[in-house]
C-alpha cells in the first residue's frame, strides 16, 4: 500500500473538555455495575454509587437495564469463556500456532461458508441456518469481550482531570505554562505541588512541552515507569504495562524500579516485559506522526495494525483469519478517518468485512 494512495482529509478535534467529559447514561451504568462487582471494590466507591443512583431516577433505570443485560448475557458469556479456558489448556498441552486463535478461525471459517450479501458485507438473511448460529455464537462473544474492553476506560475517565474519546486529540495549558497535547484515547491526571509536577498517565499518549523550572521536576508517572525532566519537549505512550517516551528536544530521565536511563532528543526509550529496555536512536519522526494527525506503517502485520487503527474508532476490527492477520502491510494513513482506512485495507488486502452491532467489524 503505498504512502501516495491513502491521505485522507486533515483531523480537526475539539479543544472543549467538557466536550470529552460527558459518557452516556448506559456508560455510566456499566461501569459502576463493573465496580460493584469487583473483587476490590472499596466502601468509598460504594457510597459513590449510592449518590449516584439516587441523584436522578434515569441513573436508576439505567443500572437496573444493565443488571437485566447482565442476566440475558451471563450464559452465552459463561460458555464463551468456557470455550476460550478450553481452547488456552489445549494450547498447554499441546502447542500449536493455530491452538490460540482456533475459535476465531471457526469464525472465519463460518464466514466463508455464508452466502455472499450485496453492498458493504452486512449479514444478508439466507438459508445457511447453522452456519449462522454457529458464527452468530462466536461474534456474542466478541460483542462482550468488546464492552468489557471499554468499562475499565469509563471507570478512568471519571478518576482523570482531561481526557479524549477515540479520535479525539485534546491541547492543554497548564497554571506554569506547561502544555499538553492528548491524542486519542488517553485519559491522565495533574497534580502541582511548590516541589514537584506530576502527570499520571492512566491510559493513551501524550506529548507534553515543560515549562522549564529546575525547583519543580516534571514527572510523567505511567504506573511501571516514570519520565523525568525540567524543561524540554517528550512524548509518553501508555498500553497496557508498557511504556514508551519519545524526545524531540532537551534530555528526559526515564526510570522503572531501580534501572534508569537519559533520553536525549531523537531518541526514545521503552519498557516492556517488565524491564527497562536500552535507549534506542531514532531515524525518523514516525512515532510522534500523530501530532500531524498520521500513522506510519512500516512492513508491519495486519494484527499491529488494526491494533493502531482500532485506537481512533469506537469499535473493534478484528481479523478473524490467521493467514489474513499476518499479511504485512505499508503505507501513512490520516488518523480523522477510520473507516476510509479500514475501506483501503480491505480493497488493498482483498478481504472481506462483515459488520456487527457496536461498530464491531470481522476481517476474514
Amino acid at each position: 500500500m503505498s504512502a501516495s494512495a491513502q491521505r485522507f482529509p486533515s483531523l480537526t478535534m475539539s479543544d472543549n473538555p467538557q466536550s470529552a467529559s460527558s459518557g452516556s447514561l448506559s456508560d455510566q451504568a456499566l461501569a459502576w455495575f463493573a465496580r460493584m462487582h469487583a473483587d476490590d471494590v472499596s466502601d468509598e466507591e460504594r457510597r459513590q454509587f449510592e449518590i449516584w443512583y439516587h441523584a436522578d431516577p434515569r441513573h436508576a433505570e439505567a443500572y437496573d437495564k444493565a443488571l437485566k443485560l447482565w442476566d440475558l448475557l451471563q450464559l452465552p458469556a459463561e460458555r464463551v469463556q468456557q470455550r476460550l479456558q478450553t481452547d488456552a489448556a489445549k494450547t498447554k498441552t499441546e502447542p500449536s500456532p493455530a491452538g490460540t486463535t482456533s475459535w476465531m478461525q471457526e469464525v472465519g471459517q463460518g464466514l466463508e461458508q455464508l452466502p455472499r450479501g450485496q453492498g458493504d458485507g452486512r449479514l444478508q438473511p439466507s438459508s445457511g441456518g447453522r452456519n449462522l448460529q454457529r458464527v452468530a455464537l462466536s461474534c456474542l462473544g466478541l460483542l462482550l469481550l468488546v464492552a468489557g474492553w471499554r468499562l475499565p476506560e469509563q471507570w478512568q475517565n471519571w478518576r482523570s482531570d482531561y481526557h479524549t474519546a477515540a479520535g479525539q486529540q485534546l491541547s492543554v495549558e497548564l497554571a506554569d505554562g506547561s502544555r499538553l497535547t492528548l491524542n486519542t484515547d488517553t485519559a491522565l491526571t495533574v497534580r502541582y505541588s511548590e516541589s514537584w509536577r506530576q502527570i499520571e498517565l492512566l491510559r493513551g499518549e501524550a506529548y507534553f512541552e515543560v515549562a522549564p523550572n529546575k525547583q519543580r521536576p516534571f514527572v510523567v508517572d505511567g504506573g511501571q515507569a516514570t519520565a523525568r525532566a525540567v524543561g524540554t519537549a517528550y512524548s509518553v505512550r501508555k498500553q497496557a504495562d508498557e511504556l514508551r517516551v519519545v524526545v524531540s528536544e532537551g534530555t528526559v530521565e526515564v526510570g522503572a524500579d531501580k534501572a534508569k536511563a537519559l533520553v536525549h532528543a531523537a531518541e526514545q526509550a521503552e519498557y516492556r516485559q517488565g524491564r527497562l529496555q536500552a535507549v534506542a536512536k531514532l531515524d525518523n519522526d514516525d512515532a510522534l506522526a500523530w501530532r500531524r494527525s498520521q500513522t506510519v506503517f512500516h512492513r508491519q502485520p495486519l494484527t499491529q495494525v488494526l491494533e493502531e487503527v482500532n485506537r481512533y474508532r469506537r469499535g473493534r476490527i478484528v481479523a478473524v483469519n490467521p493467514q489474513l492477520a499476518e499479511r504485512v502491510v505499508n503505507g501513512v494513513f490520516n488518523n480523522s478517518d477510520p473507516d476510509a482506512v479500514l475501506a483501503a485495507l480491505i480493497t488493498t488486502l482483498q478481504a472481506k468485512a462483515l459488520r456487527m452491532p457496536g461498530d464491531l467489524v470481522l476481517l476474514y
